[in-house]
């Protein structure tokens, strides 16, 4: 299970049977191994950061690029507005109803209740705030890029596990293998999916209540 730059590069070595790099170097490796770093982040959403950011009076949308981790945050899940002492989780609607319930009055501003996701990269919050509120976004962000400098891993496992796998598949790709490439991207899913499996959250809300 590889922990840093180099562990991924052996691993990825031994599927491609590349032992002696006689076919790849490490640099290319190195790029197939950061892509799929960042295809595995977007596929599971590993990596989920709480990110605060404070919205000014009446502005209504958020672009992801202004929250803390910038051109890095790929989603947001949940929004929280801090009120008070309390932390209000935002109700998320679907564009076409948010848009329809809490854009029709154009000059109507209050205490946000609801978000939505408007395009890739921008939040729209409603009603449009009537003070300048701090608020919390649970969001999916990708990792800087290994390298040699900056060599360890930080994404969970056993997320990683898959990553040689689609850094195999970019390989035979650009090799114009196709057949194996098809073959390595089958294995990148399926560890995906056996990742995904064996974090999932087993654990009831609450015992004391019917739910489900």
């Amino acid at each position: 299970m590889a922990t840093t730059l180099s562990g991924y590069i052996t691993e990825t070595r031994r599927l491609l049977h590349d032992v002696n790099a006689n076919f790849w170097t490490n640099a290319e490796l190195t790029d197939y191994i950061n892509d799929g770093r960042n295809h595995l982040v977007q596929d599971t959403g590993c990596n989920r950061i709480l990110q605060s950011h404070t919205v000014p009076a009446t502005l209504e949308t958020i672009d992801f690029i202004d929250l803390p981790e910038g051109v890095n945050t790929i989603d947001v899940l949940t929004v929280n507005l801090f009120y008070g002492n309390s932390r209000v989780p935002l109700y998320y609607m679907p564009w076409t109803n948010f848009n329809a319930q809490l854009r029709y009055y154009q000059n109507y501003d209050g205490r946000p209740i609801a978000f939505s996701l408007y395009g890739p990269k921008k939040i729209f919050i409603g009603p449009k705030p009537d003070q300048a509120y701090v608020m919390e976004f649970d969001t999916v962000v990708l990792k800087p890029p290994l390298t040699d400098a900056s060599p360890d891993e930080t994404l969970p496992t056993p997320f990683t596990e898959s990553v040689p796998f689609y850094a195999a598949y970019i390989a035979k790709y650009q090799e114009q293998s196709y057949g194996e490439a098809e073959i390595f991207k089958q294995e990148y899913q399926k560890h995906v999916m056996q990742a995904l499996n064996t974090t999932f959250t087993r654990r009831l809300p609450t015992p004391y209540i019917s739910g489900y």
